[in-house]
């Protein structure tokens, strides 16, 4: 004798993670991939030698900062210890982080952008901020203001939220 299928018992199933149960607003969707849009643009303003963003996004960190050491950048930077001392293995590479023994802990090193980085750095994000800024132009002063605070008001939300 066959069972329909609609008179079959129901398979257990595993219980679903809940955040895979919750829709995502189509707001947070369309903000999600208007980000990705203009970080791409960003990125196409191109660094010499085409730096991956992580290490890009690292290299800055050291050169806005004092000398630090390689867990604090990684925490900076949130990402982990072993992701970070292969960008940073990288970077040395390329010279543009160099180390020095940490006057405080004889055992660990700190981390420092060197001249070059500063140079490429700086060059990099004065293209990047011209065309942010040509961008900007566009809007009328209102807009601008808006899209400052807004961009703000988000950058400060999605860090308390993800810590």
């Amino acid at each position: 004798m066959h069972q329909h299928v609609d008179e079959m018992p129901a398979k257990p199933t595993a219980p679903a993670d809940e955040a895979s149960q919750t829709p995502v607003p189509t707001d947070a969707v369309q903000v999600f991939h208007d980000l990705m849009r203009i970080m791409r643009t960003l990125r196409s303003v191109g660094l010499q030698g085409s730096l991956a963003s992580g290490a890009t996004s690292a290299l800055w960190t050291l050169v806005q900062n004092k000398p630090m050491r390689l867990s604090d950048l990684a925490e900076r930077e949130i990402v982990a210890i072993p992701t970070m001392s292969r960008i940073v293995a990288s970077l040395e590479k390329q010279n543009y982080v160099s180390r020095s023994p940490d006057p405080d802990d004889g055992r660990a090193c700190l981390l420092e952008a060197t001249p070059e980085a500063v140079e490429l750095i700086t060059g990099t994000t004065s293209r990047r901020a011209q065309l942010i800024n040509s961008a900007l132009d566009e809007l009328d002063p209102d807009e601008r203001a808006a899209t400052m605070r807004c961009l703000d008001h988000l950058a400060k939300a999605l860090t308390t939220v993800s810590a």
